[in-house]
């Protein structure tokens, strides 16, 4: 078995965001558990054991899922967010596919004015230790990760929560957060873990498997470099678990992931390649779907190249692409197309993008290009052709390359295809032409602040296609500090008609999430946002 997985989380997280599972920013199936119980009783395996016994009514139900990403601690700071994944920790709020998050270990939480937000605990949250998590211990928690957590004090420097009464938090910030809500619910946040118990492990990882410092419906009671093993938490405070216990094994390949399935050794691999749904053809695995939500493939043009300088030319480029045929044929319907710069069902959703071949010639002319023997040329007489770069990580990326060539080629544009070892290191330099990277729209708590930060103002660190828009920059400054939702929206609108109008980028496609499961969860279906397993998630 390859331990090495990918262990580090800033790796994986640029992973998940990058095939749609993100921020950020998927949109999977809303119900509120995984798995919906049927009538029967359902085999398992024994907590550690990768063995299925026939079931009788005293098995003991404990799912078992394989991810190709390596949890090799349980330190907060390090690897506390798997838990609201597969279910040893929990978030304030719960992500939700709209980016109106729910409750979860919070009740509401609730903007007072433009500097104040009230939060409020849900009854009875306690630690899996038995220790209590009141208002006074959030207050104490949400400090110190203010002040020590770069991600936190990126988003809320100077900010300070004081406890009122047993169950209330008053958070105050030094400007106006209206994406508040979001960062509650955001994994790359606030972690809930108990503090005191947490610092007197010292990071020890046996001591902190002892101290049972998070709040989630399973109980952490092994984590090693092949496997986490999980019990359930017979005290949740939220309620009778659906499971005994969870085991995560960690392999890096997928097509052993695959085949852990097909074997009955494990009931769910996630993370499998889209053209894994093509060689399922027995009924020992099946590919489930999740909903589409937002863009994933992001084709990046280098504005600083003499070939993509001009936005006529960028958006031509981008009209000359058949989204429907790269949704439909060639991912074969494991994709939706990709027209608007956010999930469709959001309210501020505007479609930018759009195939219209006659419109890309006259876009063209228009820059000053002329088509000679059937073949396009810029301005100074030079061939418009360009590179695309694409990257082993993520195999779509070269299936949605090699047809965007295809139908490039037949509108007389020559594009050749480069795969490169590590897209976001290729991107972050300047010797490159076009680009497909895994990056949503929305972060992983629904918010569409930061990656317009990021990825789209001037100054922003992922702004590989190095746009420098002052107008763009401004409105982006002014929706980060707009408290009110119709405004916001409004803003919102209008930056994605300026991305449309300028070209600076287009995605290839919405892919729909899916994990592969076996015979004994046929009808398990991903959740928002990377929860694979909760309280309510069972076998059957």
């Amino acid at each position: 078995m390859d331990k090495t997985a990918f262990p580090s989380k800033i790796t994986r997280r640029r992973f998940i965001f990058g095939i749609g599972l993100a921020g950020s920013a998927i949109a999977l199936g809303a119900s509120g558990c995984a798995t919906e119980k049927s009538p029967g009783t359902a085999s398992s395996s024994k907590p550690g054991d990768s063995s299925s016994e026939a079931g009788g009514g005293s098995e003991k139900k404990i799912l078992r899922l394989t991810t190709g990403f390596a949890i090799s601690n349980l330190i907060p700071s390090k690897n506390g967010f798997w838990g609201n994944e597969f279910g040893f920790s929990e978030l304030l709020l719960r992500p939700q596919p709209d980016g109106n998050p729910t409750d979860w270990i919070l009740q509401e939480a609730v903007s007072k004015d433009d500097l104040t937000w009230e939060l409020t605990l849900k009854d009875g949250v306690h630690f899996q230790n038995g220790n209590p998590l009141g208002a006074e211990q959030l207050a104490k928690l949400m400090n110190y990760q203010i002040e020590n957590t770069d991600s936190v004090k990126g988003v809320l420097s100077g900010a300070k929560a004081t406890a009122e009464g047993d169950k209330t938090v008053i958070l105050k910030t030094k400007n106006p957060v209206p994406d508040m809500r979001n960062i509650l619910c955001d994994e790359a946040y606030f972690l809930m873990f108990d503090l005191p118990a947490y610092l007197e492990t010292k990071d020890d990882n046996a001591k902190l498997i002892a101290a049972k410092i998070y709040t989630g419906p399973y109980v952490p009671t092994e984590v090693s470099d092949e496997k986490l093993v999980m019990v359930a938490d017979e005290n949740y405070w939220g309620g009778k678990t659906g499971l005994d216990g969870v085991e995560v094994r960690f392999v890096s390949d997928a097509g052993a992931r695959l085949r852990a399935v097909q074997n009955d050794e494990v009931d769910i691999a996630l993370y499998p390649p889209t053209q894994a749904a093509q060689t399922l053809t027995d009924d020992r695995a099946k590919f489930n779907l999740g909903e589409a939500g937002g863009p994933t493939f992001c084709f990046y043009m280098n504005e600083r190249k003499p070939v993509f300088s001009d936005p006529k030319v960028r958006r031509a480029i981008l009209r000359m692409i058949d989204y429907k045929v790269l949704a439909e044929d060639v991912m074969q319907g494991l994709y939706e197309p990709s027209y608007s710069f956010y999930d469709p069902k959001l309210s501020y959703s505007v479609e930018i993008w759009k195939t219209d071949n006659a419109e890309a010639e006259k876009l063209l002319t228009e820059a000053g290009c002329k088509k000679e023997s059937g073949a396009w040329k810029l301005p100074d007489g030079s061939p418009l052709t360009f590179e695309v770069m694409t990257y082993p990580q993520q195999p779509d990326s070269d299936a949605l390359a090699l047809a965007i060539q295809s139908q490039m080629k037949k509108q007389g544009v020559e594009m050749s295809i480069k795969q490169v070892p590590s897209i976001s290191e290729a991107l972050a330099g300047n010797d490159w032409t076009a680009g497909m990277s895994a990056n949503g729209t929305l972060s992983f708590g629904g918010s569409p602040i930061s990656p317009l930060k990021r990825g789209y103002h001037s100054k922003g660190e992922r702004n590989f296609s190095k746009i420098n828009d002052p107008e763009l920059d401004a409105m982006i400054e002014e929706v980060e500090k707009t408290m009110d939702k119709q405004k916001s929206d409004d803003l919102l609108r209008k930056i994605q008609e300026r991305i449309g109008e300028f070209g600076y980028n287009g995605y290839t496609g919405r892919r729909r999430p899916g994990v592969v499961v076996g015979k004994r969860v046929p009808n398990y279906q991903p959740q928002h946002a990377l929860i694979w397993v909760d309280y309510k998630t069972s076998i059957g």
